[in-house]
């Protein structure tokens, strides 16, 4: 809105700058026409009036006797002036050679007498040296500007006297002031005459202006569908053609542009490796979601940051230096451990820009899982071998020490022979564990889910283990509800219990003690085995589950464990979108658990 206001603004700054503009040339213009016109009229009134003033003086000059002025006969020439007072509108003043006032037509014959000398006044001088005398100032007697007109009078001996006329400049002033109100009055209605014209012009110049502002608007909000309108063939009617021509093209380029753009957002978004754009200063153009989902980040929210601002990282920063600095590619392989822990695949190419560099191009792979499973898969084989090395270091050694001889002995063959057929045993249960951990590891794993009463699935699996119960006398409750039914794979969670009991079993004390109980929630069924035998050690908790994991190596083999049950148990359970877990403390027992849901 404001912007809206903004260009508003500016758009009245322009039509009024418009209009300013005649109104300033009219008035300059007028200015000087009437300041010339009124310095005419000034000097030319004031050249009548002296005109005016010297021919009346000249008139009554020709009527003063000059034997009344040489005897100061002040009642004869008072006589004379009131004569000539109401002809002529003046002041008249008659003075003597020596500068004496001898008459005043507009004083009394006491106020003349009591009047200062005038010898000393400019027009009287002019005169009585014999010339014509003009003065114009302002009359401390009469308060008021007046004009003075001084002539000398003269006999046949030189100049005798000085006759003097005298008009205020008021009327003139009121002639003048008369004249001026008239040019001005004339000047403003010339200038509301050019500001209504200028108004008028304006306003045919800036609408087609205006509305090139709106569509331009438009354009700018990336509506192209409005075209400008030419309404003449001038220069702002080229200018719509041109700016009409400008929108077309901007608009198939954006139309390209964001084609192109829609093609690298979907590739981008759909790879699976990280992709970061970085400028030439390192400041972070672009990622791509594969990026956000790996280091917990946003594209808004890291745009225009420098790299380690946005995701702290020196060595990524560093490849990311070096690129921009050398202009080569890199390739690193990385394992981070903040913000994110894992191993990635850095690859970083640089961006140019004719023959300059202008930025970089990361590509991130995460590698984790490939160098999880590497390492597990060598973890797995070298597992194998020593379980499977043992008994066939065993077996070969028995078979040995028969062929050799100790066959014919008959005391003890046949117990070299059962050890061998316990080490065959181990290796057929180690290779049955492997085919069934392989096969649940197997994507294309199927479950069959049915409806069975979990409690006598439990007491089923207790009745097997009766002899190895007896034999530690241990003593065994299955205290889930009689009619507790769940639906799973029954001969999996039969498994599940096997394995569980077994080790229950198997790691338990004389006279100890096994007890199956259910915890139900709304969504959930959990399953515990609890015992009383020797527990876990708290560092060994973690990696209990994992395969050929065993807390007491010796016992476990001594007992006949692969160190793949529990595994077994974790891969089931998972089958069945549930998960496992144990509760332990050395030397108190442990609480192995499952959790279905329902």
């Amino acid at each position: 809105m404001a912007t809206g206001l903004n260009k508003g603004n500016k758009n009245l700054s322009f039509k009024i700058k418009l209009i300013f503009s005649y109104f300033l040339i009219i008035l300059v213009l007028l200015g000087f026409v009437a300041f010339f016109l009124n310095r005419n009229l000034e000097a030319n009134l004031l050249y009548d009036t002296k005109a005016s003033l010297i021919s009346q003086a000249r008139l009554v000059e020709s009527q003063i006797p000059s034997e009344s002025l040489k005897k100061e006969d002040a009642a004869d020439l008072r006589t004379l002036v009131k004569e000539w007072r109401p002809k002529i509108d003046c002041r008249i003043t008659i003075i003597g050679n020596e500068g004496k006032v001898l008459i005043d037509s507009e004083r009394s014959r006491e106020e003349t007498l009591c009047m200062e000398n005038h010898l000393n006044r400019p027009e009287v001088k002019q005169a009585l040296n014999g010339t014509m005398g003009v003065d114009i100032r302002y009359s401390s007697t009469l308060k008021i500007k007046m004009l003075y007109v001084a002539l000398p009078l003269k006999d046949k001996d030189g100049t005798i006297g000085t006759l003097r006329l005298a008009l205020p400049l008021e009327s003139a002033r009121r002639t003048l002031f008369a004249a001026r109100k008239i040019i001005f009055m004339g000047l403003f209605f010339a200038l509301g005459l050019a500001i209504i014209l200028g108004s008028i012009l304006a306003s045919q110049t800036i609408r087609p202006i205006n509305n090139m502002i709106r569509v331009s608007r438009k354009f700018a909000e990336g509506d192209f569908s409005r075209k400008m309108i030419r309404n003449s063939g001038d220069e702002i009617g080229e200018l719509a053609v041109a700016l009409n021509k400008m929108a077309e093209d901007i608009e198939n380029k954006i139309r390209e542009v964001k084609a192109q753009n829609q093609k690298f957002a979907t590739i981008l978004s759909s790879m699976i490796e990280g992709v970061i754009v970085v400028d030439k200063t390192g400041c972070i153009i672009s990622i791509n979601p594969a990026i956000e989902k790996v280091f917990g980040v946003l594209d808004k929210d890291v745009e225009g940051k420098l790299f380690l601002e946005a995701i702290r990282n020196n060595d990524i920063s560093d490849i990311i230096s070096a690129v921009l600095k050398r202009g080569g590619s890199d390739s690193s392989e990385l394992s981070l451990v903040w913000p994110v822990h894992g191993v990635f695949q850095v690859n970083a190419a640089p961006i140019f820009d004719g023959d300059k560099i202008n930025g970089c191009l990361l590509v991130i792979h995460d590698i984790t899982e490939v160098r999880r499973l590497e390492i597990m898969r060598r973890d797995f084989i070298a597992n194998v071998s020593h379980e499977l090395k043992t008994p066939l270091t065993s077996i070969k050694g028995f078979v040995e020490t028969l062929l050799e001889g100790a066959l014919e002995d008959k005391e003890h063959n046949r117990d070299f022979l059962r050890i061998i057929q316990d080490h065959a045993e181990r290796l057929d249960n180690l290779v049955n564990d492997l085919l069934s951990l392989s096969y649940l590891e197997a994507e294309e794993t199927e479950i069959s889910k049915k409806d069975f009463n979990l409690w006598r699935q439990a007491e089923d699996v207790i009745q097997g283990f009766k002899t190895q119960l007896k034999k530690k006398n241990i003593k065994i409750k299955n205290e889930l509800p009689i009619n507790l039914s769940i639906k799973a794979d029954k001969n999996k969670i039969e498994q599940v219990f096997t394995n569980f009991i077994d080790n229950a079993i198997k790691f338990n004390k004389e006279n100890g003690y096994i007890k199956i109980y259910g915890q139900e929630t709304k969504d959930n069924m959990k399953i515990i085995v609890e015992d009383s035998g020797f527990g876990i050690p708290e560092k060994d908790i973690p990696l209990i589950f994992e395969r050929f994991y065993r807390v007491d190596k010796a016992r476990s083999r001594e007992l006949g464990g692969t160190g793949l049950g529990l595994s077994i148990v974790k891969h089931i359970v998972e089958l069945h979108k549930g998960n496992v877990g144990v509760e332990s403390t050395e030397g108190l027992g442990s609480k192995f658990w499952f959790i279905l849901p329902k």
